[in-house]
């Protein structure tokens, strides 16, 4: 099996085949099959999941943070078909002894109802300098972490396996069986490895990290025609600044937040540039993300927070070709900060208030 006949499989679970499920299933093999098989889980609320986009974002409280982080993308694209959901568990916490983070986290993601399953547990260490007496800062970090990734070899489709009319069975109704060679491991175990750094100040912050700096192999195949060796690198630029508009320190403010953060993995490129506003425990936000050079979705983000806990919803209006039809995208996240109980909160002058 090799790269060219892999960009045939299907990642549907088709109940019937007429046209408009077709159009569906080709849009879906167009636009995301990188998604499945090279690009990582990105997460709309990356705010909500800092760990995900720069491992010099660990520590950013010198008291626990534990987050729990929920995506559902497309829902709407088949009855019982789930093609992509993800789970993250995270905590980190900033050590001022040693002037440094320390973080872990735990992503499950499932591409395809099953058909590609993926678990990556990460450790992340930060290391923080100060540049001045006025809360300017340098950051750097790494994060080291198992994956595991299992495809479900039973429930791929292929293109040998469809016909026109019928889809996977002929005219009289026999299903049709794939000349693909099963391959002889369909379970892989691998060790990933990326970097990061970060400055930032009262009101100001810019970042860059890298992922899979190891390149680690995590395909099936038994050839690599795509011109990478190894699952490629994934580079993030990020920046946004903090505007505290009624510049009260009481417990809650009124803050501005507007942020920007551009990902590329392979040929897969996407920006999303927005803000958020919060109002004493309320807080709300719009984004607009490109993906491909193209506008992919309209962002809406609705928040509450109280004493140590924020609970926030968001959902991706898709604008693409893929339209709305297919149910969008949800994310859910719930945040325990117990800066709040430890009183740690009040000594910490950042721009990461939308971060907590």
């Amino acid at each position: 099996m090799n790269n060219k006949r892999a960009l045939n499989i299907v990642i549907v679970k088709m109940l019937g085949f007429n046209l408009f499920k077709f159009i569906c299933i080709f849009l879906i093999w167009a636009t995301s099959f990188c998604n499945i098989y090279a690009q990582d889980p990105v997460f709309s609320q990356f705010y909500a999941a800092p760990l995900e986009v720069n491992p010099a974002f660990a520590g950013l409280g010198r008291s626990p943070r534990i987050g729990i982080n929920y995506r559902n993308q497309w829902p709407f694209i088949e009855q019982q078909f789930k093609s992509y959901t993800t789970y993250l568990l995270s905590y980190d916490q900033y050590f001022k002894t040693f002037k440094s983070g320390l973080g872990f986290t735990l992503l499950a993601d499932d591409a395809g109802d099953g058909l590609i399953k993926t678990i990556k547990s990460n450790v992340i260490y930060s290391y923080r300098v100060p540049l001045t007496k006025k809360g300017h800062y340098i950051k750097g970090g790494v994060e080291l972490g198992l994956v595991n990734i299992n495809y479900n070899w039973d429930k791929f489709t292929f293109g040998d396996q469809l016909d026109p009319e019928f889809g996977l069975i002929t005219g009289g109704g026999v299903p049709i069986i794939s000349k693909e060679i099963r391959p002889a491991k369909t379970n892989l175990n691998y060790f990933d490895a990326g970097v990061g750094m970060m400055y930032y100040s009262p009101t100001f912050y810019i970042g860059v990290a890298t992922k899979h700096i190891n390149s680690p192999k995590i395909g099936i195949l038994t050839s690599n025609s795509d011109g990478y060796n190894g699952l490629p690198l994934r580079f993030t630029v990020h920046s946004g600044f903090e505007w505290r508009i009624d510049k009260r320190l009481g417990k809650y403010k009124k803050i501005l937040s507007p942020g920007v953060i551009l990902t590329k993995q392979a040929q897969f490129f996407q920006v999303n540039l927005g803000t958020q506003y919060q109002f004493s425990t309320v807080f709300a936000g719009i984004w607009y993300r490109i993906a491909r050079h193209n506008g992919d979705a309209v962002i809406g983000t609705l928040g509450f927070r109280k004493d140590f806990w924020k609970l926030t919803y968001s959902f991706d209006y898709t604008t693409s070709s893929l339209g709305i039809g297919l149910g969008g995208s949800h994310e859910l996240s719930l945040l325990f900060n117990f800066e709040s109980v430890t009183k740690e909160k009040k000594n910490i002058s950042d721009c990461f208030d939308a971060f907590r």
